[in-house]
């Protein structure tokens, strides 16, 4: 077997259950949902979302993570937790004078937090969660002959942990990673925390092209996407911070929720849409967000925030709709884009 063994640690709230939503657990098969994600963005950034595209893309997701029909070469071991699940009690508002307000945290985690009454039939309870700083062990294996699909999968991983996050309201900054490779690996994959913003950038800039030449897959020109797609028409992303980065994540955090719940105030119903659906009472209809958020260990124990806004379009979504999320990010001072 070749394997690559990693160190993983939580940088926010992470929330990731299995059937039961009152306990938490690590689930190699939801982390091998989201190295399914971060591979087929990857590649759909690369070769195309049209017809032609999603057949090679869905060729290629099955070949490394596995289909109804096919059984996956790369298996995939979760060690225990260094940290034992809690309830997430934390405050989600606060009483600005006659008014309640969510709290920074509040906004981006919600629906996490216990809800409704029993004589109601509507309550529902906090949500379990591995708290920061939480480590456990990841084990991506090949048998011999397959290290090419080994290199793919580490790339997917390198992908979730410095771009995405992990289990419920990872799109809102929970679940953020960080890992640290035990073993050796071969891709030239840049793990190392970067000790400032631009070492980050330039961090970021090197992953994403390392790991798109570890696919062996023609490249092409890629303007629309039909699905979230790493390619520069069709995604942008941007580090995050003030005039500085935050000295901790819980401060990270509240900044980041703030700035986006005053900025999604001041808009009309109608232009909030763009960041997802259901948004009552304007629609019921489901669309994930195209803003996902996150949170970015420096080497020097300071943090900043990463977002990447995917641009799909579809009938009821145009490109020139995603103006109303870029500008928001015009709200951090010190905002700094990422080259695709």
């Amino acid at each position: 077997m070749h394997q690559g063994i990693f160190e993983v640690q939580t940088l926010t709230p992470l929330f990731l259950s299995g059937a039961d939503q009152n306990t938490a657990e690590l689930r190699p098969p939801a982390l091998r949902g989201m190295l399914r994600y971060w591979q087929r963005a990857l590649l759909g950034g690369i070769i195309g979302t049209d017809t032609q595209g999603i057949a090679l893309v869905q060729h290629a997701e099955n070949a490394l993570f596995g289909s109804v029909q096919r059984r996956s070469p790369v298996t995939i071991r979760i060690a225990p937790a260094s940290s034992l699940p809690r309830p997430f009690h934390e405050r989600i508002t606060i009483r600005q004078g006659e008014v309640w307000r969510s709290t920074g945290t509040g906004y981006l985690l919600w629906s996490m937090a216990q809800s409704g009454r029993q004589e109601r039939n509507n309550f529902k309870p906090a949500r379990y969660y591995f708290p920061s700083g939480t480590s456990f062990q990841v084990t991506l294996a090949v048998s011999t002959g397959n290290e090419s699909l080994l290199h793919q999968a580490i790339a997917a991983l390198w992908l979730l942990t410095h771009l995405g996050g992990l289990g419920s309201r990872s799109r809102r900054c929970a679940g953020s990673l960080n890992a640290r490779p035990l073993t050796a690996i071969s891709p030239d994959l840049p793990f190392a925390p970067p000790t400032h913003m631009l070492a980050l950038k330039n961090q970021l800039e090197q992953g994403i092209a390392v790991a798109r030449t570890l696919n062996q897959v023609d490249i092409r020109t890629i303007h629309d996407a039909s699905f979230d797609a790493l390619a520069h028409e069709a995604c942008r992303i941007w580090i995050l911070q003030d005039q500085q980065p935050w000295p901790n994540p819980e401060i990270a955090l509240q900044t980041i929720g703030k700035r986006l719940q005053d900025y999604r105030h001041s808009l009309s119903i109608v232009q909030r849409q763009i960041f997802g659906l259901p948004l009552s009472p304007l629609s019921s209809q489901r669309r994930p967000s195209p803003l996902l958020l996150r949170i970015t260990r420096l080497r020097n124990n300071t943090y900043v925030g990463i977002a990447l806004l995917f641009k799909t379009c579809s009938n009821s979504v145009r490109k020139e709709d995603y103006n109303i999320i870029e500008q928001w990010i015009y709200t951090f001072p010190g905002a700094m884009e990422v080259m695709l």
